[in-house]
């Protein structure tokens, strides 16, 4: 009777064992992906990152055009405006889900870019972020995210709207 118990326990710990340790190598980025020579291609990263968000959205809302009671575009630029492009809150948990995957991975790839560029971020002009110390808000993920949410976008009050969180925390990290 004692056999069996201890061969579930010792595979259930090396599958348990096996999935958090590719969770790990998940999470792992490559700063050279990032790192760029001077604040001109920082610069021009930010805004090819930009241009991919305002397509993506554009994308997002027309496969999911029930979600939304807004169909125009999203002023990337202008990301303050991102609550009046707020998914419905009587959505499916799936688009829900969607808009989460696709905000958190556009603010990650933001934040890795910065982070990994430090010495040359406060060179780059984000736009709405006049008086911003970039280098402290790129700093570390839990500064990037007082920033984000607090300060650059409206992406707290876009989930307040629809009614689901989005983790962005844990998306940084």
């Amino acid at each position: 009777m004692m056999k069996p118990f201890i061969w579930g326990s010792l595979i259930s710990s090396i599958l348990l064992s096996a999935c958090s340790s590719s969770e790990q190598q998940k999470n792992q980025i490559d700063p050279q992906k990032y790192k760029v020579p001077d604040a001109a291609r920082l610069q021009q990263r930010f805004e090819t990152l930009n241009q991919q968000l305002s397509q993506d959205y554009q994308a997002f809302k027309k496969s999911n055009n029930i979600a939304f009671s807004d169909q125009s575009l999203l002023d990337v630029n202008q990301l303050q405006t991102l609550k009046l492009h707020a998914v419905s809150s009587t959505s499916l948990k799936p688009v829900k889900q969607a808009y989460c995957r696709m905000m958190n991975g556009y603010f990650a790839e933001m934040y890795h870019l910065g982070h990994q560029n430090l010495n040359i971020i406060e060179q780059v002009k984000l736009p709405d972020a006049q008086g911003e110390n970039l280098s402290k808000s790129f700093a570390d993920a839990d500064q990037f995210y007082d920033f984000i949410l607090n300060r650059y976008t409206s992406y707290r009050q876009a989930q307040e709207i629809m009614g689901f969180g989005c983790n962005l925390k844990a998306a940084l990290n």
